[in-house]
């Protein structure tokens, strides 16, 4: 973990909710070795090599992908099951193990939840990115599967974002205000009651006909960037009244929640009741907030307490125990290609509150 430079807090924060995890499970019969990843003055595979060599069962960690990168290939030779704390599927292997909440798990959980609710037309916004490419991908394979539709795919530039010009070219903006434009010629030319009317009902309007998509999933990594395109989209006559946005767990940050075209959006997310427990729990513990990405130490370190405590070892047999283990982030599994499930809630914003409107489940099937 990250215990110095510009990321040491949030290895603090690991490092204190693997800590508190391990108290509380009151068994001695674990020891943790710590690492450094972010050590200036040692190689992070030299650091590797010393925790192979003090003979440890598994290793939790490291946090970026950069320095799972360096090291998965080892891990494959020193048959060390490591698992990470990230959420990039790039980075999984049969014995790198990821168990970050995926960008993967959090798309299928969402589109799935809106297209049995008839909202299976959508139009699509995503960064121009590693991130946003494998959004895509995903994307275009579950509306596939589950007989939904991608209208319209927008991408932008994750660097320098135009968003008024992302929310044109989404809502075909353009094509749809020259359309009114000529209808009303039309009608002004046919100088009929009934056309007269018409014109009135439309004169006030920016565009003619419906968007094609009754809903937009927004794939925004960052919430400045979610919180701009909230504000221009309705501007654009993507009117929240008739199309549902759809989104990610950001979008349950308080920004979002103000936001007047997120009301009635809905997201995926964790286990809120259970999460808070653990955030309660630690901040009795060292009187400050927990770092999100904490939550991920805690679970682990219990996990392994329980197989420990159950006398099964630490395998990747017993890892990927299908039935899945549950943690402060709710039920989780591993699966045997490294990858990890979660089995998540859907939430609606509702009043700039949240409101679960699917519980997650409690077991998988």
């Amino acid at each position: 973990m990250p215990l110095s430079g510009k990321n040491s807090k949030i290895g603090e924060s690991l490092l204190k909710a693997s800590q508190l995890s391990l108290n509380k499970t009151k068994n001695k019969n674990i020891k943790l070795f710590i690492k450094d990843t972010e050590n200036i003055n040692k190689n992070i595979i030299s650091s590797y090599y010393e925790l192979i060599n003090e003979g440890v069962d598994i290793i939790l960690g490291p946090l970026f992908s950069k320095n799972i990168e360096l090291i998965k290939p080892i891990a494959l030779d020193e048959e060390v099951i490591m698992i990470t704390f990230s959420n990039n599927t790039d980075m999984k292997s049969k014995s790198t193990f990821i168990s970050g909440l995926t960008p993967e798990n959090e798309i299928k959980e969402v589109l799935k939840y809106a297209i049995a609710n008839d909202q299976d037309k959508f139009g699509v916004i995503l960064p121009n990115n590693q991130y946003g490419n494998r959004s895509k991908n995903l994307i275009k394979k579950l509306l596939l599967e589950n007989q939904g539709q991608l209208i319209k795919l927008v991408l932008y530039d994750s660097e320098n974002p135009d968003f008024y010009k992302v929310a044109k070219l989404i809502a075909n903006y353009d094509q749809r205000k020259l359309d009114l434009e000529k209808k009303l010629d039309e009608l002004k030319k046919l100088n009929t009651l009934e056309a007269d009317k018409n014109y009135k009902l439309l004169k006030n309007k920016d565009t003619l006909g419906n968007l094609n998509f009754n809903s937009i999933y927004i794939g925004a990594e960052n919430i400045k960037h979610l919180s701009m395109l909230a504000s221009i989209l309705p501007y654009y006559d993507v009117d929240p009244k008739e199309v549902l946005y759809v989104g990610n767990s950001l979008w349950s940050h308080n920004i979002a929640l103000k936001e007047p075209a997120l009301e009635k959006a809905i997201f995926p997310n964790i286990n809120q009741a259970k999460y808070e427990n653990f955030v309660i729990e630690y901040q009795n513990n060292f009187t400050i907030k927990p770092h999100k990405i904490s939550s991920l130490a805690y679970d682990l370190i219990g996990l392994i307490s329980s197989l420990q405590k159950n006398n099964e070892d630490i395998s990747i047999t017993n890892i990927t125990n299908k039935s899945g283990f549950i943690g402060s982030n709710g039920l989780f599994r591993f699966n045997e290609d490294g990858s990890i499930e979660r089995s998540l809630s859907i939430f609606q914003i509702k009043n700039q509150k949240l409101k679960e409107i699917k519980k997650a489940n409690l077991k998988f099937n």
